[in-house]
């Protein structure tokens, strides 16, 4: 059972979610160092929200760092398999569950792999014996020659050479490098799915909507707008039903949406920058809020992600208080209301 991490990663204060950024500034909204690799930029972004490839830190990439044997049987068994579920218990042997999974079930591994190199760095020419066994059945449970495993890569547009078409495959493959391979891979398998890459948030009559998801929708009419989850379970704070897409977390109660995470900012919204169907615009040091009183409906907007939620009239405790600032009129005319009702 997985705890929901990074994409909300929000404190609770008095039921209501306020702070959901860190107090570091990152230069890039996810990892604060992928800005080195302008070329991986998405990719890591789009195998991250795959599950498929974990930050160092909460802050830190390391996209210059050498990918092990280990971790590398993670991201192919998981790049084949996203809802795959390694067993519990394995301590430091987390890689164990994977390798089984690669070698004997998937045949992407041969002889080649080694135990005692599971936390070595692993080279490029493994990686593309690997991964020809993944883009080609015929290949696996048997050796692979160097030759057929450029081939294979070269031909599918997978890997490619760091300078002058030259394959480097003596050399060890990058975590940044990792995490392009991953993104091609998905590509070309299709296990995407339904991709809603950008955002596209609007609201009417008091309602937010992102990409037709709204508030009190089933899990039948959120899988008819992005298809089926990469992953379901239960949320180890709360409890509470959820399921993973590639751009989405859906958290469910009494079998109703009951929030929506997009996992990807919008600048425009944690500026407050764009007005949302005559919503009151609050901000404070790390989000902006959009909030409907009548339906008490609220869209918090952070520096790495989206959440619309029902505030259950948390939001008015914050605007008497005055901790919140009110960005448009909506908001101030809000807050007046408020205050002559005290």
């Amino acid at each position: 059972m997985r705890q929901l991490k990074k994409w909300t990663t929000v404190a609770a204060v008095s039921g209501m979610l306020l702070i959901s950024v860190n107090s570091v500034t990152q230069a890039h909204w996810l990892f604060k160092d992928i800005d080195s690799v302008p070329w991986a930029q998405s990719s890591i972004i789009n195998a991250h929200q795959m599950n498929v490839i974990d930050g160092m830190t909460d802050e830190n990439y390391a996209p210059q760092s050498e990918v092990t044997w280990g971790q590398f049987m993670k991201m192919i068994v998981m790049t084949d398999n996203p809802s795959f579920a390694a067993a519990a218990g394995q301590g430091n042997n987390w890689w164990q569950s994977y390798v089984d999974e690669a070698q004997k079930t998937k045949g992407f591994v041969d002889a080649s792999y080694r135990k005692e190199n599971v936390n070595k760095p692993i080279s490029r020419l493994e990686i593309a014996r690997i991964v020809s066994r993944v883009l080609d059945p015929s290949l696996r449970f048997k050796p692979v020659d160097e030759a057929a495993a450029s081939s294979a890569m070269q031909k599918q547009g997978i890997l490619e050479g760091r300078s002058d078409g030259d394959l480097a495959l003596k050399e060890n493959l990058t975590r940044a490098e990792a995490a392009v391979i991953v993104d091609r891979l998905f590509e070309k398998n299709g296990l995407y799915g339904k991709r809603y890459d950008h955002p596209d948030v609007k609201a009417a009559s008091g309602m937010f909507s992102t990409h037709g998801l709204m508030l009190g929708q089933t899990a039948e009419q959120a899988q008819a707008i992005l298809g089926g989850p990469l992953e379901t379970g239960k949320d180890q704070a709360d409890g509470a039903p959820f399921e993973k897409y590639k751009n989405y977390v859906l958290t469910y109660m009494d079998g109703k949406i009951a929030e929506i995470t997009y996992r990807d900012p919008s600048a425009d919204l944690h500026e407050a920058k764009k007005e949302l169907g005559g919503s009151a615009i609050f901000q404070d040091k790390a989000n902006t809020f959009y909030y409907f009183g009548d339906t008490d409906q609220l869209l918090i907007a952070s520096e790495n992600s989206i959440l619309i939620k029902w505030d259950s009239k948390n939001m008015d405790s914050y605007i008497r208080g005055g901790e919140l600032k009110s960005v448009n009129e909506a908001a101030r005319d809000y807050a007046s209301r408020l205050n002559n009702h005290k």
